[in-house]
């Protein structure tokens, strides 16, 4: 895991904890002002191509301001071409086959597409680039820790920053749940990374192991 040389365990966290009522409370707060919450993963069978797709809900208009708005669906397909120009795929959903243009990303390196729709994981999934022929798995049915349990490992690591976000039923910031990957950060395994953006802009990852009930802190205070 080269990436996880900078993290520190702070915390292992069972994941039969105890929630009392105002933790709850909070807890649900979160999963309304969620400005992004990927679910469902899926990654290339292969060595062809490294490709992903990471589907769920987020904020349209999309902003780092602290202000959660209105949830659309997603699912962002992330792929590593030796290429700066926009790339044409194929990409075969269920036997349903769809046209792609993939647009090179210079802030990541990747190129990427927004499929504008969820993705349940039971999908059968196909993508064709050149007389590549690339099978995707999904990865997040595999997950021992659900995007649902990330955010409560989240909120427990970040519960004394957090709760004072907390004003009855206002959440005063914005959160994130997102996977990181070879592809979005060089990781070796998969992992879940949570964030808090208040409206102040102060923000506060940490990164979640998808396996066990592990969270890592991130000392590095910016958006990933």
């Amino acid at each position: 895991m080269k990436k996880i040389l900078f993290l520190i365990v702070i915390c292992i966290i069972p994941m039969l904890t105890f929630f009392g009522c105002g933790q709850v409370d909070c807890i649900s707060l979160i999963e309304k002002n969620m400005s992004e919450r990927s679910d469902v993963y899926f990654y290339s069978d292969g060595d062809d191509m490294q490709i992903s797709i990471c589907s769920g809900q987020r904020e349209e208009p999309y902003a780092y301001d602290g202000v959660s708005n209105q949830k659309l669906d997603f699912a962002l397909i992330t792929a590593e071409i030796n290429s700066t120009e926009p790339e044409i795929i194929m990409i075969e959903i269920d036997d349903q086959n769809e046209e792609v243009l993939l647009e090179y990303n210079y802030l990541t390196g990747k190129h990427m597409a927004d499929l504008e729709r969820k993705l349940s994981g039971e999908e059968y999934i196909k993508i064709f680039y050149l007389d590549k022929e690339i099978s995707m798995v999904c990865k997040s049915n595999d997950f021992q820790i659900s995007s649902k349990e990330a955010i409560k490992l989240g909120f427990n690591a970040l519960n004394a920053i957090i709760e004072p976000l907390c004003d009855g039923d206002i959440f005063n910031g914005e959160c994130y749940l997102k996977i990181l990957d070879k592809l979005s950060g060089d990781f070796n395994d998969i992992f879940w990374l949570f964030s808090v953006l208040d409206k102040d802009g102060n923000i506060n990852n940490v990164i979640i192991s998808t396996n066990e009930p592990y969270v890592f802190a991130d000392n590095q205070n910016n958006m990933i």
